[in-house]
Parts: structure tokens; sequence; C-alpha cells
């Protein structure tokens, strides 16, 4: 079933399951944020890049929901603290008078959970140490789900800097499986 979403285009991305803060701009995105307050559906976050040669937006979104936001003082921009939901796959983009950004979304099957075995435990010991050294990343995540295979490959694929494109191919598998051994692989490179 297809869902009309308010968007926000973001560099960093926060997947299902997930939880981000994100910084606006009251100037241009205070209408977004109006009408993704409004909506019972929320907003969809999508992923984008803008390397020197071309901007490109990328197809693979996930619809959010805004659990707080506010102006820090000194800041001109609002911070949202958001929690993802579901990815979904852009149809169609259109943009309203007032400036808002409307996707026309598909919905995309959540990644099942998979409990973790021996050998996958390494990704949820180096997510706990991320966590343990990054005390504000820890403290958007009051539910861990260490031993779920899908949440942690997420939790991962939002963390690191990875180039955009992997990132969109591996949300397109439909499981956590291919984006694992992807992770592994870095890891294994890395010593």
């Amino acid at each position: 079933m297809a869902k009309v979403l308010p968007l926000l285009f973001q560099k960093r991305h926060v997947l299902p399951s997930g939880r981000m803060q994100i910084y606006i701009s009251p100037v241009d995105q205070t209408p977004t944020l109006k009408a993704a307050l409004a909506s019972t559906d929320g907003l969809g976050i999508c992923m984008y890049s803008d390397k020197k040669e071309a901007q490109h937006l990328f197809h693979i979104g996930t619809r959010v929901t805004i659990d707080d936001f506010n102006q820090e003082r000194g800041s001109p921009l609002i911070k949202l603290t958001v929690s993802g939901h579901n990815n979904f796959k852009i149809q169609s983009i259109k943009q309203t008078t007032d400036g808002v950004f409307w996707g026309e979304t598909t919905s995309l099957p959540c990644w099942e959970e998979i409990a973790i075995n021996k050998e996958q435990q390494l990704l949820a010991i180096r997510l706990k140490k991320m966590f343990e050294k990054f005390p504000d990343l820890d403290e958007l995540y009051k539910c861990k789900d260490f031993n779920n295979l899908s949440w942690l490959c997420q939790r991962w694929l939002e963390i690191l800097p990875l180039p955009t494109i992997d990132k969109q191919h591996l949300l397109n598998k439909p499981t956590c499986l291919n984006t694992y051994d992807y992770l592994m692989s870095m890891i294994k490179t890395s010593h």
C-alpha cells in the first residue's frame, strides 16, 4: 500500500528500530516539520550524497516518527529525535508551494529477527564497546537487542561511514545476512 509522506533529505541514516538526532533549519524546513507532526504516519528520511560531481537522491528511505524536538540555546537549528519504523521505496516526489517535498512511497518488508550465533557475537561485542565510547548514542537506545542479528546489522549501517550506494544495495536485500557478510569482511580486512 502506498503512503504519501513529507520527506527530509539527510546524509546520515536512520533505519528500522533505530533512533537518531537530526538538525533541521527553521527557515527552510519548518513546513516539513509541521506536516510531519500533523500526520499519523510521520515523515520519510531519505538518503542522499552530494559528491563534488553531482547530487544524488537514493530511492530507499525510512519512515520515522518524531519523539522530541527543541531548539537548543544559541543554535539557529531545530534538533529532532526520531525513531525509525520501516524502510520504503520512493515511487515519486513532488514539492508543494510551501517548500515541502512529498514522496509517494511503498513500504518494504522489515528484516526478520535472527538470533545471533557464537560467530556473530563479535558484532554485538563491538557495538557494546561503541555505546560505551559514545554515551549520547547509548542514551538514544533504551531498548537494545544485542541478540538479534538484524538489529545489530542495522545499527552498524547507521553508524559506519559507508558509501550510501553500498547501504542502499544492502537494504534492498530480503534479510540481513548480506549485511552481516559485508560487515565481517570489513572487520577481517581491518586486522
